[in-house]
């Protein structure tokens, strides 16, 4: 089923783009003679080439376009050093080092062999298939600039809108997302000890070793591979996208304009550093714009117009906002003119998009979805049903939720929240019988409202409201939740019950379905928004993290070993808190 009208040049365009797939399969030298220098020369336009006489000639035939296409590759390695040769290479031995259930899919966290010496972190995303099998559409998902790397694709930032990974796997792709050198698990790489002359090149082929292991994959269909990336990873895919025609789609988002319109917006740094092109100049990227080619968009031996042109006759989405202040929309629009006649000239015109969204250095979540409806159309692939995660997904809920309709004891106090809440002895903790355990592990606040008639026909007179952590788990945003906690408050007070709200504890450094740090952020977040609304809503809050955590991670001692769940000396921390409320209120 074709979801959508962006390639209805696919059934022909499939033959002719398979055709010319084919072609550049091919070594270049079999068309004929190419200069072995291009960067040293003129560049000629995207339909014109260099021929064996150092001459520049319109490219008329296909085989002419391939001479052209390899000119453009030896440009890019005159500036990046040479891909290194990918014969020979040793066994991948893939180690799996921990994994999480996602929604519909499994993260898995690898690592595995790129080359002798050389081995890639990366998470591995695979769909949990329902019935019988098939061979699934893959992703190579390229994360931008930051320190947590392939984390940020997994929507484990403060950043929104860069969650691709995590939301393709969802959408049942198959989804591997690397670290950089020099970000995430390879934050301490050595760029002066390794074998490439770039960072950028050393990327190239990582990513190429990942389409490697993609291929291997029983449940990967070999010939629906794409690639997606955002700033960083947006030129990232069109670079190994250029080398690599096993990539049949390639999404760029905030990644890439003309030279001579790239700018980072720092004034200062670029006249410190010589030029506005130095940030490309860094280690970590190509070197030799600085050191052979002096910042100089003139000498630089490539633009991305042609990285681009190198890409078709395959599939290509570029998400390119009007107010990005590093690749300056109107560079793009000229670059697309030009590219757009390379796929014209080929005859695939229609595998070629492009949005201008009102918005700065980002990938706006209505462009991401354009874009995944782009792969979606080119693999001829019908998602998986989006969903937003309910409550009643969680097996647990309904049998406890049985268990609550036949106690019907009239109870003083009410404990209402999660597993934190139901691993709770609360007549032992509390030293009273009249208190009713209302906990359901995994739950989220949408479920504490559906179930909320089971605090009522208790008749208490004070209800604990406990949880949030399972919403933030499940990437249900913060304004949801307050809103959720919100009507839990102010259903409660229509019944005469007091509430209380408690604040969501921090995890260990043991924590493992997410980065703790990461994880313990968003929960610092969620309680400040908590705290607002007990103070507007006049209740009481209860806070255990200044007494039972220490620099923003949960001590050890009050948490068993999964890193998020109470001992019993969490407990006796909170009972402390929850006497001092009983007393004031006189229950």
């Amino acid at each position: 089923m074709r979801r959508n009208n962006f390639n209805t040049w696919y059934p022909i365009g499939f033959v002719l783009m398979s055709l010319l797939g084919m072609l550049l399969l091919i070594p270049a030298l079999s068309f004929g003679n190419i200069t072995d220098r291009t960067d040293t020369l003129q560049r000629p336009g995207l339909l014109s080439y260099i021929n064996g006489s150092g001459k520049t000639e319109p490219v008329r035939t296909l085989g002419e376009w391939q001479i052209k296409r390899r000119q453009i590759l030896d440009s890019m390695q005159a500036a990046m050093g040479p891909l290194p040769a990918r014969s020979g290479l040793p066994p991948m031995e893939i180690r799996y080092v921990d994994s999480v259930k996602g929604f519909g899919y499994v993260r898995y966290s690898i690592r595995f062999t790129v080359a002798k010496g050389e081995v890639l972190p990366a998470y591995l995303y695979i769909p949990v298939q329902k019935g019988k099998k098939t061979k699934l559409p893959a992703m190579l998902a390229l994360h931008p600039t930051g320190t947590l790397g392939k984390k940020i694709v997994d929507g484990q930032s403060s950043v929104q809108n860069r969650a691709y990974a995590r939301e393709l796997a969802q959408r049942g792709y198959v989804v591997i997302a690397p670290d950089y050198p020099g970000f995430g698990d390879l934050i301490d790489y050595n760029f002066e000890a390794d074998r490439y002359v770039s960072g950028t090149m050393k990327n190239i082929f990582d990513d190429m070793r990942c389409v490697d292991l993609l291929q291997s994959r029983a449940d990967v269909d070999p010939e629906r591979i794409g690639v997606i990336g955002h700033s960083l990873g947006g030129h990232s895919a069109l670079f190994v996208a250029a080398f690599d025609t096993r990539l049949k789609v390639v999404v760029s988002s905030c990644g890439w304009t003309l030279m001579h319109y790239y700018f980072n917006g720092d004034t200062l740094s670029a006249q410190k550093n010589g030029g506005k092109l130095w940030p490309w100049a860094q280690e970590r990227y190509m070197p030799l714009i600085r050191a052979k080619y002096n910042l100089d968009p003139n000498k630089v031996p490539f633009d991305f117009d042609e990285v681009i042109a190198a890409i078709a006759p395959r599939a290509f989405f570029s998400n390119s906002p009007l107010f990005d202040a590093n690749f300056n929309v109107n560079g793009v629009e000229i670059g697309m003119k030009r590219i757009s006649e390379v796929y014209h000239f080929l005859g695939t015109e229609n595998a070629l998009a492009v949005r201008y969204p009102s918005s700065k250095h980002d990938f706006p979540s209505n462009v991401r979805l354009q874009a995944y409806q782009f792969i979606d159309s080119v693999f001829d692939f019908d998602p998986m049903v989006e969903k937003h995660y309910s409550y009643l997904d969680n097996p647990q809920y309904l049998e406890r939720v049985k268990l609550y309709a036949t106690q019907k004891d009239q109870k003083s106090i009410v404990m209402l929240g999660n597993s934190i809440t139901e691993r709770g002895q609360w007549p032992e903790i509390l030293g009273r019988a009249d208190v009713a355990n209302r906990g359901i592990g995994s739950d989220i606040t949408a479920g504490y409202i559906n179930r909320i008639n089971y605090v009522f026909n208790l008749h208490p007179e004070i209800c604990f409201i406990e949880g949030g952590v399972n919403d933030l788990a499940h990437y249900i945003a913060q304004d949801t939740i307050i809103h959720n906690l919100g009507i839990l408050i102010d259903t409660l007070r229509s019944k005469k019950i007091i509430p209380v709200l408690n604040a969501v504890t921090f995890v260990t450094s043991e924590y493992k379905a997410f980065d703790p740090g990461i994880f313990n952020a968003r929960i610092e977040k969620l309680n400040e928004a908590i705290k607002r609304l007990a103070d507007k809503k006049k209740v009481a809050f209860i806070n255990l993290n200044p007494k039972i955590s220490s620099n923003e991670l949960l001590v050890k001692k009050f948490a068993v070993k999964d890193g998020i769940h109470y001992t019993s000396t969490a407990y006796l921390v909170l009972e402390n808190e929850i006497m001092k409320i009983l007393a004031k209120e006189g229950i």
